[in-house]
């Protein structure tokens, strides 16, 4: 009986695996010749799709807009020059009736300009719609139906400044002053002002958008922003013993701040232990890592009643783990880096690993579980030889666009010249995968699934040819991979059936 259900299992994996990976439709967004150096920027606009789905081509002060209905039927495309000065950095877009706003901003964000582009007509005009006196940096934004929320901090200082932007022209501003008192109160920060921190320690907040899966690189950073409903929330692990929760409240302007201790180690001799947390589904996980022991702790942020501990020395198997302990090398002249994937024999080999590089927690959902990736990862150069006619990239980093979905920075290419070697960008990680029961917060025994943007990074590394321009993103509820084809010379955006519900075993 048990040899039949696994059967079953591996058809069922088999058929879904067929499934996911066949790309359904591909069509061209537009065919033109990209130099490799010139600076363009991809943002699918996908947060209202009843309004359509634009997508925005920009370099320096030309903006593209190539404009598909909510059937994704090609509409217009449109060609655009701006004239306002110091409003390079793009803060996001939304929509309002059959206009497109498109929001930038100088460098301190003193100037904020908006576009606005009729989609029906083509016409666009551009609004100056804010000045501030005080420099800024640029955290985070979010683009939410018909609005577009930036968050950025007064450099010096704890102030945050959230600004909406809605209609057109529209603004509100609130400021939260998360003062030096309220930082003092706690052994995790010093009297360093939350600018001081996001500038020296961790480094500048990592936007994460729980929508699509999130790697173990993009997990590691120390500082982290996240938009839950109507709250943002910053985390800060690098301080301490426990992690730093600052909630900004957007509906009454109001703000809290709160610690989760992390996993209490108490051995005879106290070693360094690296820590790092991830927010996921209303729910704080955190890892502690060291040489000698690896934990989990488990937070309701609803209830923080609610709360799991789990723990596990060098010299035991670890009780939450449903995976092997894998140690992950990735390849140069990839897209996504290709991984060689080798498998770690034992815990404390694994740790070992893991407690040399930045800890991380990744969190997506598997039906009635978390699905958790934890470890370590790291960044490495390598050297390789390079034939004179070759053009080599390294494996690129997706980063969180305004929108919630993803985008590839272009690769960094290695022209022919007179050298033949050359050093890239590589990356190293060691990890295991947990399945944890999302009401019992008790360790599951189900198998770990794979994911529908597991298959697109996979399609996308054997694609043949040089790409750019690369963007991953959700609508409607599937999956969509955009990238620019160097031997076609056409923007391309593929679909991919979302098969997240169903269960594809490793």
């Amino acid at each position: 009986m048990i040899i039949l259900k696994e059967m079953k299992k591996q058809i069922l994996a088999l058929v879904l695996l067929i499934i996911s990976t066949q790309v359904f439709s591909q069509f061209s967004v537009f065919s033109e010749y990209f130099p490799y150096n010139k600076k363009t920027e991809v943002y699918p606009i996908i947060s209202n799709s009843d309004k359509g789905l634009p997508i925005l081509f920009i370099s320096g002060k030309n903006v593209k807009v190539y404009y598909f209905a909510d059937d994704f039927t090609f509409q217009r495309e449109i060609n655009i020059k701006r004239s306002i000065v110091d409003s390079r950095e793009y803060l996001g877009s939304y929509m309002v009736d059959n206009s497109l706003v498109i929001m930038f901003s100088d460098k301190k964000m003193n100037l904020i300009s908006q576009l606005l582009v009729n989609l029906s007509t083509g016409v666009s005009k551009e609004l100056l719609v804010y000045k501030h006196e005080h420099d800024q940096k640029y955290l985070a934004s979010w683009e939410v139906l018909d609005s577009l929320f930036v968050l950025s901090i007064v450099e010096n200082s704890s102030v945050l400044i959230v600004r909406k932007f809605f209609g057109l022209g529209k603004t509100a501003t609130s400021n939260f002053n998360i003062g030096s008192n309220h930082m003092d109160n706690s052994s995790l920060v010093s009297r360093s002002s939350l600018s001081d921190i996001f500038d020296n320690q961790g480094g500048k907040p990592q936007k994460i958008d729980p929508s699509i899966p999130v790697s173990l690189k993009t997990a590691s950073a120390k500082n982290k922003i996240y938009l839950v409903d109507d709250k943002i929330i910053i985390t800060l692990d690098d301080n301490g013993n426990a992690t730093k929760l600052i909630t900004l409240n957007l509906i009454d302007n109001s703000h809290d701040i709160a610690n989760f201790a992390y996993v209490n180690y108490q051995p005879q001799q106290p070693l360094p232990t690296s820590y790092n947390s991830f927010i996921y589904d209303n729910t704080i996980f955190q890892i502690s890592i060291n040489k000698n022991e690896i934990g989990m702790r488990i937070v309701s942020l609803g209830d923080t009643n609610r709360v799991a501990l789990f723990q596990t020395k060098k010299d035991a198997d670890i009780a939450f783990l449903n995976s092997t302990l894998s140690l992950r090398n990735e390849k140069e002249g990839f897209l996504f880096g290709n991984p060689v994937v080798t498998e770690i024999r034992t815990t404390r080999k694994f740790l070992k690993m893991a407690s040399k590089m930045s800890p991380a927690i990744s969190v997506f959902s598997n039906h009635l579980n978390y699905q958790i990736l934890m470890g370590g990862v790291m960044d490495i150069h390598q050297s390789a030889g390079v034939m004179s006619n070759t053009v080599v990239s390294s494996g690129g980093d997706m980063m969180v666009s305004p929108n919630g979905s993803l985008a590839m920075p272009d690769p960094d290419y290695n022209f022919p010249t007179n050298y033949s070697f050359t050093s890239y960008a590589s990356r190293m990680s060691a990890s295991f995968s947990s399945n944890i029961d999302t009401s019992s917060y008790c360790h599951s025994d189900s198998f770990i699934s794979k994911y529908t943007y597991d298959y697109i990074i996979k399609y996308a590394n054997y694609m043949p040819g040089r790409f750019g321009l690369v963007t991953v993103f959700k609508i409607k509820g599937d999956y969509y991979l955009g990238y620019y084809s160097y031997s076609n010379m056409t923007y391309n955006i593929e679909w991919f059936k979302n098969i997240d519900d169903y269960l594809v075993q490793h």
